[in-house]
């Protein structure tokens, strides 16, 4: 019989072998290649503070336990804190206000490299979404989450970890 941990270990190695970081598309030969299919043009909104965007009524009902649980499935591939370095995805250390695909050393998608995203709360929740539908051609394995309540309790979590 397997062991939890075991399962846990085969399904993270499984994730990994889907978006290793290593730039190349998980997408089918049939789809045009990434820099073929540029995202258009996003507004992310203002670059703030951490604080600043706490502070908009969208997070004042933010449930940041919920945020916190929700984070767990981004910490199968990414760190949270400065200095930690990578998994399968980058740091999200400061990811706040930070152009996409710029953490030294990872091998990003050429999709991710050319969509010239900041990562603003609009641009994250965009992405969050469904991450192959914002960025077509981007690496990132997750399928997104649904509900606009779990991407505002994420995205408040994630300002209060990642700065």
């Amino acid at each position: 019989m397997v062991s939890v941990r075991a399962a846990a270990l085969v399904l993270v190695s499984l994730v990994a072998a889907c978006d290793s970081g290593s730039g190349r598309p998980a997408a089918p030969a049939a789809v045009p290649p990434p820099a073929a299919r540029r995202p258009e043009p996003f507004d992310a909104g203002p670059v703030r503070t951490a604080a600043e965007y706490l502070a908009e009524p969208r997070f004042a009902g933010a449930d940041l336990a919920r945020g916190e649980l929700l984070a767990l499935a981004c910490a199968a591939c990414h760190k949270f804190k400065a200095g930690e370095g990578t998994l399968v995805g980058p740091n999200l250390s400061g990811v706040f206000g930070r152009p996409a695909a710029t953490v030294s050393g990872f091998a990003y998608s050429p999709a991710l490299v050319a969509s010239q995203l900041t990562w603003t709360p609009l641009s994250l929740e965009a992405w969050l979404t469904e991450p192959t539908g914002f960025v077509p051609g981007t690496t990132m394995a997750f399928a997104g989450y649904r509900s606009a309540a779990d991407r505002r309790d994420l995205i408040a979590y994630l300002l209060r970890v990642t700065q």
